[in-house]
């Protein structure tokens, strides 16, 4: 089939290589749109930071939220390609299409009309920071449909073994953000500029251009093609196996927002300091998420195919992958936090908050990599409601060991609850899935 790899065949390493650094080099670009707006952003003071960390705990949610047709399709489309079976892989895409864009509209009509009360949940305690994450918040819902529309497209051509590809556009997409941020936030000419709303039209005009992309370069594609049906019952199917996930990552995101009105106690600069520290975690985030999807793709042909003996041989070779790379990340973490930290921000007391961050959250990011990659593993071959039971109940725990934290140890005593609970997650996880697979049955599949 054009434009698919087989992936029940050949080497283990080299086939996960293959597939694994394009979709890391396409999280990186992707976790680049939000650094270099960051940075830009960050010239103009940590108010509009904060304003653009407010603003983006809700379109986290509208990504979290999309989850459960993206990953459902992935799932269903690379164990259908394994099982050999293309036309079902032809109706679960097209459906996949058919929800990504109602679920797009649909909420970005619910922002529309809730955006003041949303804004207000934080009582920022500056109005013109609130009225700038209103308008940051309002211009990007609007790109919502085009954000969802390119993770499924990544989805669906990773699931078939095509990684380069999502690679190539979103590079294209990344370059224009990069030209057209400073000169949307700060003006050229006689132009004067947009501040904060500049960054969100900078960043939707990229949305728009990479989706473009996506149609023109997978429009003769037999798999990707607007001629096929669609059926409810796949639907169904789809939504079954993305729930568990979606409310994973809804439940993430508003334990977020929770632990963001604990940290607004200690002022606007704190919320600035989380934004630009999740926003340099989230290079390890998406480094091993780029391992993540490859799993996931490479589990979910093989389990289709029936392929334990690669299954189980591919999960301790990524393990392998994740434990080095994570070593490395939480080294850097502790030891350069400051270097880190004032490439965002500049002031002494957001320099001090932010190193104290890096150096904590330090300390969980192995376990932090080895839980993603285990949710790749989970979710290929199917099992997409084991981790969220972990992950719900651990990343709850937050809120109150924030709460407890923060008595004796201030604003570092919330960064130790995160810390925390990325531990037990990973360690948790890793068990668990080690169990799984001494349990899988294969002659019980249904694809």
């Amino acid at each position: 089939m054009k434009g698919t790899n087989d992936l029940t065949q050949g080497s283990i390493m080299s086939t996960l290589m293959k597939l694994t650094i394009p979709i890391i080099a396409t999280n990186f670009i992707s976790t680049t749109y939000g650094l270099v707006d960051m940075i830009w952003v960050g010239r103009l003071g940590s108010g509009p930071v904060a304003a653009i960390g407010t603003a983006s705990f809700f379109i986290n949610l509208a990504i979290a939220l999309a989850t459960m047709i993206t990953i459902g399709t992935g799932i269903k489309v690379s164990q259908s390609m394994g099982s050999g079976q293309d036309d079902k892989a032809k109706t679960y895409i097209k459906n996949g299409f058919i929800m990504s864009i109602l679920m797009g509209l649909i909420y970005m009509i619910f922002i529309m009309f809730t955006n003041n009360q949303l804004i207000g949940f934080f009582d920022l305690s500056s109005p013109e920071v609130a009225g700038m994450a209103k308008q940051f918040l309002l211009i990007s819902t609007i790109g919502t449909v085009f954000s969802i529309l390119n993770t499924l497209y990544a989805t669906i051509l990773n699931s078939m073994g095509n990684s380069k590809q999502p690679f190539q556009i979103f590079t294209i997409g990344l370059v224009l953000n990069i030209v057209l941020d400073p000169l949307f936030i700060f003006g050229f000419g006689s132009f004067a500029g947009w501040g904060v709303a500049g960054a969100a039209i900078a960043t939707l005009t990229a949305n728009i251009v990479v989706t473009s992309l996506f149609i023109i370069k997978t429009r003769n594609m037999e798999l990707i093609s607007p001629r096929t049906g669609w059926d409810r019952r796949q639907m169904k199917e789809v939504i079954r196996i993305g729930l568990p996930i979606t409310i994973q990552r809804v439940t993430f995101t508003i334990i977020s927002i929770i632990i963001a009105k604990i940290i607004v106690r200690f002022g606007s600069d704190a919320i600035a300091v989380q934004k630009v520290g999740i926003q340099i975690e989230s290079i390890s985030y998406m480094t091993i998420g780029g391992l993540q999807g490859a799993i996931a793709a490479f589990f979910g042909q093989n389990y289709g195919a029936r392929r334990l003996d690669r299954i189980k041989q591919g999960y301790r070779k990524a393990l392998m992958l994740t434990t080095i790379f994570g070593i490395i990340i939480s080294l850097v973490f502790i030891i350069f936090p400051a270097q880190l930290f004032s490439l965002f921000l500049s002031d002494q007391t957001s320099l001090e908050l932010g190193a104290n961050y890096m150096r904590i959250i330090g300390y969980s990011q192995l376990f932090m990599c080895m839980e993603l990659m285990t949710v790749g593993a989970f979710n290929g071959i199917g099992k997409t409601h084991i981790p969220p039971i972990f992950s719900i109940l651990l990343t709850a725990l937050r809120i109150p060991l924030a709460i407890l934290l923060s008595g004796p140890y201030g604003l570092n005593g919330v960064w130790m609850s995160i810390a925390l609970t990325s531990i037990f997650k990973g360690v948790i996880l890793v068990l668990w899935f080690r169990v799984t697979l001494r349990r899988i049955n294969l002659s019980q599949i249904h694809i």
